[in-house]
């Protein structure tokens, strides 16, 4: 009978590391029961090497979760006593705090540093005013990763003595002293955050020679930040606008993103020109620059927005993605083949109706892209303005002769249908080979259409009336066939108000392959999922 009990009890034979796993997904207390199971698992929730306790999971009960840190210092006890080494201890109580919770706090991570702890996280609530943060940290040599979120950090009276290689600070005071400090106590520094602190004016990394990667946001107290390690890979500075940044010592650099920061277009030229090595740039809501001029052989990946620029001019051989949102501006691209480009600019289709002279502005950008991109995403408020009126291309010429794969995404109300979409966007891109486009108008409907065309795509004999405004062939005299698909994601309608509460997330989708008489066909789909989805279509009906 032992014998079959033990051939039914599989999961103790499993390997410690899978044991382990498993018990990073229960709390403290049920992981503690699991020991009563068999030798194996004792001895499996004796050596885990992490140790988790998360009050999400007891967001309405501050019983449970007080109970929980009790069972928490106990196990660290146990461990400190049998001298068993910790990896990592997470501790985070996010909905609920009292004065009882520090001692307990305090103990378990005493508790964990005699465990030899390597990497240390800890959470706290927005109010309570921060954990004060054990000075017995300061001189745990054991740890290599610090993160502490809501914490005050005071100047140890035994010195700093930690070899961190992460350290991350969340909501943290801490004093311009205490700063100076710890980095230079620490100079193995690899990965640093600093987001939403405050106690300290001044931060100058200096002779951090293994720091990668840098990131700073909402830090309004920080007057000036000074970054000189040469070995930096990644910067990534947001939301700090009265602080002065001096990044030019990253000769290294490879990925800078900078947002809703006070830089000037000089400093933005100057910097950017000494970064050899950089493959990723992003500007975004950076409301004092005027004129972007990026120069830069290495860069792959360009990301501006900002509502106030008037001009970018771009000297990028090798860029290969460029994303772009904001309102009308110039743009200069110097012999570029992007494989893909992202443009939403405001202003062109606010409302349903475009006048000629908006027409006219979006046309000569969209020309601007034309030749150095295969892949152009397009997002509008409307999407009235890729609405060509027939008159217009008399007088026009389409701007993407030569873009081969063309997506457009609509976020708000339109008044037109599918079939005068296509027709538009086939006239802006003649012979494009793919056309995608999505609606997000609460339900999420994507419709993607695959083209195939005939050998000649240039005139034979008489040119046609709709083709007298460009050289080759309207995709109504050349077009061979079309594969068409149309999903659907939404919720299920529900038959009565007592099932709102139950509402289902659906995915429809249909696929249609059409060779001739083409536009009656279209014309004839529309008007099927029209009947489906009335509500996506009727926009002006009550």
């Amino acid at each position: 009978m032992e014998n079959r009990i033990d051939n039914l009890d599989r999961i103790s034979a499993l390997p410690d590391e899978i044991l382990h796993h498993i018990l990073s997904f229960v709390s403290p207390k049920q992981a503690v029961r699991t020991s009563v199971l068999s030798k194996s698992w004792k001895e499996t929730w004796h050596t885990c090497p992490i140790l988790v306790l998360d009050d999400d999971q007891t967001r309405d009960r501050f019983a449970r979760a007080k109970e929980l840190l009790k069972c928490m210092e106990q196990t660290l006890l146990n461990r400190h006593m049998e001298m068993i080494s910790l990896t990592k201890l997470m501790i985070s109580l996010l909905f609920f705090w009292d004065d009882e919770f520090v001692a307990l706090i305090d103990r378990c991570v005493c508790f964990a540093i005699g465990s030899n702890v390597n990497e240390l996280e800890l959470r706290f609530p927005i109010f309570g005013g921060g954990y004060n943060l054990p000075q017995i940290v300061f001189s745990a040599k054991s740890i290599n990763v610090l993160e502490l979120y809501r914490c005050n950090l005071s100047h140890p009276r035994i010195g700093v003595q930690l070899s961190l290689r992460k350290l991350c600070l969340v909501g943290v005071y801490v004093d311009d002293q205490m700063i100076e400090n710890l980095f230079a106590r620490c100079p193995s520094i690899e990965y640093l955050t600093i987001e939403s602190s405050g106690g300290f004016k001044s931060l100058e990394l200096f002779s951090l020679r293994k720091l990668h990667e840098v990131k700073m946001s909402h830090n309004d107290e920080l007057e000036k930040v000074e970054i000189n390690a040469l070995n930096v890979h990644s910067v990534s500075i947001t939301d700090m606008k009265t602080c002065v940044i001096n990044v030019a010592s990253c000769k290294n650099l490879k990925f800078l993103l900078l947002s809703e920061l006070s830089i000037k277009d000089d400093w933005l030229c100057n910097v950017i020109s000494d970064f050899s090595l950089l493959q990723f740039l992003s500007i975004t809501s950076c409301d004092e620059l005027r004129s972007i001029k990026i120069s830069s052989p290495s860069l792959k990946e360009l990301v501006i927005n900002g509502s106030d620029l008037v001009a970018v001019r771009l000297e990028t051989p090798n860029l290969s993605i460029f994303k772009f949102s904001g309102h009308p501006i110039s743009f200069t691209l110097n012999a570029m083949a992007l494989s893909e480009t992202d443009l939403y600019v405001y202003g062109y289709d606010d409302d349903i109706k475009v006048d000629i002279q908006v027409l006219v502005e979006y046309i000569e950008l969209l020309v601007t892209f034309n030749q150095c991109s295969e892949v152009l995403n397009l997002q509008h408020c409307t999407g009235a303005v890729v609405i060509v009126p027939r008159e217009c291309r008399q007088i026009l010429h389409p701007p993407l002769c030569g873009a081969k794969h063309l997506n457009l995404q609509i976020d708000g109300l339109f008044d037109f249908t599918i079939p005068q979409l296509v027709d538009s966007l086939l006239w802006l891109s003649p012979h494009i080979e793919t056309i995608s486009m999505s609606f997000h108008l609460g339900d999420s409907h994507k419709y993607s259409f695959q083209f195939s065309y005939k050998e000649q795509l240039t005139h034979e004999g008489e040119i046609p009336t709709c083709c007298q405004s460009f050289p080759i062939s309207c995709w109504q005299n050349c077009l061979k066939g079309v594969q068409i698909e149309h999903t659907a994601t939404c919720f299920a309608r529900p038959a009565s108000v007592s099932e709102m509460k139950t509402l289902e997330m659906r995915t429809y989708g249909e696929s249609f392959y059409f060779h001739d008489n083409i536009w009656d066909e279209l014309e004839r789909l529309y008007l099927n999922l029209r009947n489906k989805f009335s509500y996506l279509f009727d926009i002006n009906s009550d």
